[in-house]
């Protein structure tokens, strides 16, 4: 019954997908959502609030789960200023709490804000969910404009 979910669940999620650039991923049958998103280039809004959901399955077991986000300014990867790291934290509440097992089917989400102080500018932004084995669950580039 729980292979049945997982396919319904992708099939689902597919549905409402945002297209990106996988960098490495070893999470299975990964998919991004990110709000109001589809096709990159994703127009953010200073000032705005965007929900980012991944959804995959866990390729492995892990304690912890991270999140690494960063933008590419210049030739230079600089970290999302003020992002909590803890990536369980999006967990809380679901199925898949951490510790995850192998094979558990991980729907995370995170509200990221987009400070009014960013400058206007295009850049690639990179998403991550790292495991305790600094294992990258998730990694989706993707080309977006600050606005």
């Amino acid at each position: 019954m729980q292979g049945v979910y997982i396919i319904l669940s992708a099939v689902l999620a597919s549905a409402v997908a945002t297209q990106f650039q996988d960098c490495g991923s070893i999470g299975i049958d990964v998919v991004l959502d990110l709000a109001d998103c589809p096709t990159p280039p994703c127009v953010l809004q200073r000032g705005h609030t965007y929900l980012i959901n991944f959804k995959f399955i866990s390729s492995v077991d892990t304690d912890t789960l991270t999140i690494g986000a960063s933008a590419n300014l210049g030739g230079l990867e600089v970290p999302w200023p003020g992002i909590d790291t803890d990536a369980c934290k999006g967990l809380e509440g679901t199925d898949s709490p951490c510790p995850i097992k192998a094979g558990d089917f991980v729907d995370w989400k995170f509200e990221a804000v987009v400070l009014p102080e960013y400058p206007k500018i295009q850049t690639m932004i990179t998403f991550k969910l790292i495991d305790s084995n600094k294992g990258y669950q998730t990694c989706a580039k993707l080309p977006a404009v600050i606005v």
